[in-house]
């Protein structure tokens, strides 16, 4: 395949050469035109005076005139008789000559008075110019070889030929330069794609010197560049996504794997207690029956979390708001952890505040809430309610800073454990009610000291009353 530079100079110096062609084969014809038109008029002017002098002079002294003309001009000048016999002749003798009646320049005058003609001299044996005019007694014509012309044309010809060879010498000058640089801009242009093939997006192209056509190809490579960069910068941090919620998932199954382990093996050992001790006591029998139901609540309740979690993701739970009594909801909640920790103390500093929400969907989170603290301390757990907001107050071992921006993600697991559950939806859970209920949750925590879960009232309606404490 050729380059651009033998492509230009080929073309171009096919497209010249034609058109010098074209050109001289025309310029000669033209010029070859213009000369014998030239040198007609000449000679007609000649034989005009020549023929005043033939008729004043005597016939002994017409061959000396007509070979001094001869001598002079280079014309040949032959006088005729009217029926063609040649009179005189300025090259040589007219004896022998043959009849010139036939001649077409001679039939031409004879017609017309004045005679022209370009043709072959059979007596000279080369190409003349002829003109003849015809006077009362006689015929005068002259001739003039084109050989001269014909030599002055082709001198010319071989001139425009050698500024032509010229003008093609500088054009192939010209396409080596222009192939050199363009070879330039090449290489610099396939460096810039080897680059991007081994992904150094960064890599400079340089400056075009060339032409505006590899400027442009410059500016969409380093467009595809800043592109194909943004690509894998976005590619790297997919794939780095990509291998935390795999990552995440695994834990995520290993978590839900082992907390249903236990629950599972439980029943599995009480079933089969059961069953191969057909004579048990009825009161050990009753006791591996709530052993069983226990942990089977307890794996209902979990399955219930996560579904609750994807439905919460998903947008398709709606909140189905009522108008209830904030204090009723955080006394059944106390009522039913009590029963889940006996030995443990939830204390009550509550207004009787009404507001506007899912009744269901408030408890749960609130029995979240309580569970966490009750989980992760020692001591008492305070809930305050007030016109304003809602908390949950523990005084246990609280959360590393670094740790209070992730314990509200899905699944999120902390080393030492997981926020109100071992798979780690609870806290989630919590901040997606709170989002539908146009509100937020807020946490407080020092380590050490205990932490305070809460949230804002916000728009939910609202009643002010004294605060009063409960056990």
């Amino acid at each position: 395949m050729l380059k651009l530079s033998q492509l230009f100079f080929r073309r171009t110096a096919l497209i010249l050469t034609g058109t010098f062609l074209v050109a001289a084969l025309l310029g000669y014809y033209l010029l070859r035109e213009m000369e014998i038109e030239t040198h007609a008029k000449m000679l007609r002017n000649l034989l005009t005076v020549l023929e005043y002098d033939l008729q004043c002079l005597p016939s002994g002294k017409i061959p000396t005139i007509l070979r001094q003309i001869h001598r002079d001009t280079g014309v040949r000048v032959t006088v005729i008789a009217p029926g063609g016999r040649v009179l005189y002749e300025s090259n040589r003798s007219p004896r022998g000559m043959e009849n010139h009646a036939d001649r077409p320049e001679i039939r031409q005058a004879k017609a017309l008075g004045w005679g022209e003609a370009v043709r072959h001299s059979a007596t000279l044996g080369v190409e003349l110019l002829y003109v003849a005019h015809r006077d009362r007694d006689f015929y005068v014509r002259a001739a003039y070889s084109l050989e001269s012309i014909r030599q002055q044309l082709l001198s010319l010809w071989f001139k425009a030929l050698g500024v032509f060879a010229l003008i093609l010498l500088g054009i192939f000058l010209f396409s080596l330069r222009l192939n050199r640089r363009i070879g330039e801009e090449s290489r610099r242009l396939s460096r810039s794609l080897e680059s991007l093939l081994e992904k150094k997006y960064d890599a400079d192209i340089g400056p075009v010197e060339c032409c505006a056509e590899f400027s442009e190809i410059r500016r969409m490579l380093q467009k595809v560049a800043k592109k194909l960069a943004k690509r894998e910068r976005q590619k790297a941090k997919y794939t780095k996504k990509l291998k935390t919620l795999t990552r995440r998932q695994s834990d995520i199954i290993g978590a839900i794997s082992h907390e249903f382990k236990n629950p599972v093996a439980a029943i599995i050992g009480y079933a089969q207690s059961l069953d191969e001790m057909p004579n048990l006591d009825p009161r050990q029998r009753r006791r591996f029956l709530s052993k069983i139901h226990d942990n089977a609540e307890k794996i209902s309740q979990m399955i219930d979390r996560l579904a609750l979690a994807i439905k919460l993701e998903n947008s398709s739970f709606t909140p189905r708001k009522s108008r209830f009594a904030l204090q009723s909801v955080a006394k059944n909640v106390r009522e039913t952890l009590r029963q889940k920790y006996p030995d443990r103390i939830i204390r009550l500093e509550c207004v009787p505040v009404e507001i506007e929400a899912d009744r269901d969907m408030i408890e749960h989170l609130l029995i979240n809430l309580t569970e966490n603290a009750l989980k992760y301390s020692e001591e008492e757990v305070l809930i305050r309610c007030d016109n304003n907001r809602l908390q949950v107050i523990d005084l246990g071992e609280g959360i590393d800073p670094k740790e209070l921006e992730k314990i509200t993600k899905k699944f999120y697991r902390v080393d030492r454990h997981s926020w109100n559950n071992s798979i780690g939806v609870g806290l989630y859970i919590v901040k997606y009610i709170l989002k539908l209920h146009d509100t937020e949750l807020e946490i407080e925590s020092v380590p050490g000291e205990g932490s305070v879960f809460g949230f804002s009232l916000g728009k939910m309606r609202l009643t002010n009353e004294e605060p009063r404490n409960e056990e």
